[in-house]
């Protein structure tokens, strides 16, 4: 007779610490991401270059990973987690203190070389102490922190702005909300100390080669495209949800993240498990599609009911779509390349991030919201269907059976 399996658990001291940093740390930028935009519009610049400089931090995260990519190879990933959210804790009070677009745009560029390291560097860490059984539900519980930051978090920074703000003027209830967020980022490091070393051996160093070339792993293009098309279309809802409603005399929009959170936190662990026991496919293409009726939504809705449907839409579509891309970055090498794949991941994530609020701005100011969400929101969508499904068969002969 056979034994019965024994339930792997994710759950180690390592998943747990990396896991609560980056849910803090994500959690600190969602506070401030609903209002770079008026932000930016408040400190003088115009509709088109509102989307410029709030996509620059990710046009310069960009520029910076190729040399993110061989420093998390190479370096002791506890070391670079510390210094990077320390360099976070600087951008996070550096944006209280803007009073000029060029002093905003300075923020935004140590802002991008943090975003470099932050992801990659997390998803990293976690498919090393992941079994390969259970990477599906481990990044699908990364989406899940990193949603419900999305979805609580713009809600708290709208609060404290709004509280602030009727207290000190406009410019106070910014200052306040950016100070907020550096709090959440020293709170974010006291998890990142608790993590063990974690530094190459020599060996495997003379394995790895010099570092450029550990800056892109061809083996994860597809999941760095698939990430850079999906991004595209989500990032809207961060970047312009708050104007749209206000555009179109909604009240309360901060109650859409609200419901998006509660949605994600109920289906994103199954979400995570359904990627491990159908397949990377069987949940992708399914996925996509139902994406795509949340931007249809979005076009159109005039209340705020029908913004709760697209984000509860939104919370079960992507949240399969992610993990699926996140568990194929982690299984598409080796564990020694797992860094640098996962680097390259979030090149695309990156460029995505980048193009989103750029050529929402440049649609909006041409045809309007409605015209945004249906271009930039669903084209995205249906390229990556499009590329997954010329690429995947051969990707799939290629993925890490030990993942």
């Amino acid at each position: 007779m056979d034994e019965p399996r024994k339930r792997i658990s994710i759950w180690s001291k390592t998943y747990t610490c990396a896991l609560l940093a980056n849910i803090l740390l994500t959690f600190s930028q969602q506070t401030v991401s609903a209002l770079m935009t008026t932000y930016a519009k408040y400190l003088g610049a115009g509709a088109m270059v509102t989307g410029l400089v709030t996509g620059l931090y990710f046009a310069v995260a960009v520029a910076a990973r190729p040399f993110a990519g061989p420093v998390i190879t190479k370096c002791d990933k506890k070391k670079v987690m510390i210094y990077t959210y320390i360099i976070g804790i600087i951008t996070s009070v550096g944006y209280a203190f803007c009073n000029s677009i060029p002093m905003f745009i300075l923020v935004r560029i140590f802002h991008g070389i943090e975003f470099a390291f932050v992801g990659s560097l997390s998803l990293t860490i976690i498919g090393d102490c992941t079994p390969k059984e259970r990477l599906g539900l481990a990044v699908g519980m990364i989406g899940v922190g990193i949603s419900l930051c999305a979805a609580l978090g713009p809600n708290l920074g709208l609060a404290i702005n709004n509280w602030a703000a009727a207290k000190w003027g406009e410019s106070g209830g910014y200052t306040a909300v950016f100070l907020a967020s550096a709090i959440l980022m020293v709170v974010a490091i006291i998890p990142a100390f608790m993590l063990p070393n974690s530094k190459p051996s020599k060996e495997v160093l003379a394995g790895l080669g010099p570092w450029y070339k550990n800056i892109i792993c061809k083996e994860a293009i597809l999941p760095a495209v698939l990430m850079c098309f999906t991004s595209i279309s989500s990032m809207l809802f961060t970047s312009y949800l708050v104007p749209v409603a206000k555009e179109r005399g909604i009240e309360n929009i901060g109650l859409y993240f609200t419901v998006y959170a509660i949605v994600t936190l109920a289906t994103r662990p199954f979400c995570g498990k359904l990627v491990d026991k159908l397949g990377i496919e069987r949940v992708f293409y399914p996925g996509c599609v139902v994406y795509i009726l949340t931007f249809v939504i979005a076009a159109f809705a005039t209340k705020l009911w029908m913004l709760f449907i697209a984000g509860f839409i939104a919370a079960i579509s992507y949240g399969t779509v992610n993990p699926a891309i996140m568990a194929l970055t982690v299984r598409c090498t080796t564990a020694e390349k797992r860094g640098v794949a996962s680097n390259t991941q979030y090149f695309g994530l990156d460029i995505g991030n980048f193009l989103s609020p750029t050529l929402g701005g440049i649609v909006y100011a041409l045809w309007g919201y409605a015209s945004m969400f249906l271009i930039v929101g669903i084209v995205p969508i249906l390229l990556s269907l499009l590329y997954f499904s010329l690429a995947w068969k051969t990707a799939k002969e290629h993925l890490d059976p030990e993942g």
